[in-house]
């Protein structure tokens, strides 16, 4: 997959989970830009975000949806 295209669909893939479900990830660099953009849209208690493995060379991760966001109308 080209990087330009990993991170949307790895937000897609959170997106699709179900409240507990989660997801690992294995990249190739540190997947920092996901947490902060959680942080930023989700709000911290939305999500747990876990390091299996921290560089250098490759990084797991585990990401838990925690709970689903409420809309507001």
């Amino acid at each position: 997959m080209e990087p330009k295209d990993r991170f949307e669909c790895i937000m897609g893939a959170y997106e699709r989970l179900a409240e507990l479900e989660s997801l690992e990830l294995t990249v190739d660099h540190d997947p920092k830009c996901m947490y902060y953009t959680l942080r930023a849209t989700r709000g911290d208690d939305a999500f747990r975000f876990d390091y299996l493995e921290d560089g250098p060379e490759t990084w797991r991760v585990l990401v838990q949806k925690l709970h689903n966001l409420e809309v507001q109308h």
